[in-house]
């Protein structure tokens, strides 16, 4: 087998193409999970958020005002939380993409050698013999 007829076979192209875009895929997510992951333990609802609404000696102002990093990081944990979903979704991908890259080229490379051994038989069935 020739490199030639490697990288001229449709399928290991294609093959090899989902497997490394699963890779990147995988990773990414992989990691990007992780980084938002640790961005909602920061900023996870710790309960004062009723608490600090029972005030009624704090005109609205004032309430706003104590709320404000409280409203401020749970609207950080609810923009990690989808963000997480999001980046489960590229993981998830790229775990397929990984998957059926992994098959494809399994196969290609079978009908890569395949044919490579049928073309060596029939060379040698052709040769005269002496």
């Amino acid at each position: 087998m020739k490199i030639r007829d490697a990288y001229s076979s449709y399928l290991l192209v294609a093959g090899f193409t989902l497997l490394v875009l699963g890779v990147g895929n995988w990773v990414a997510g992989a990691m990007e999970i992780s980084k938002y992951q640790g961005l909602m333990r920061k900023t996870a609802p710790t309960g004062l958020e009723e608490s600090y609404r029972s005030f009624q000696e704090l005109d609205q102002q004032k309430n706003e005002e104590v709320l404000r990093r409280i409203t401020e990081d749970r609207e950080r944990y609810n923009a990690a939380k989808v963000k997480i979903d999001f980046y489960y979704v590229v993981l998830s991908g790229g775990r397929l993409f990984f998957l059926f890259g992994a098959l494809l080229t399994f196969f290609a490379l079978i009908r890569l050698i395949r044919q490579d051994s049928l073309i060596k038989i029939k060379r040698l069935g052709a040769r005269p013999t002496y």
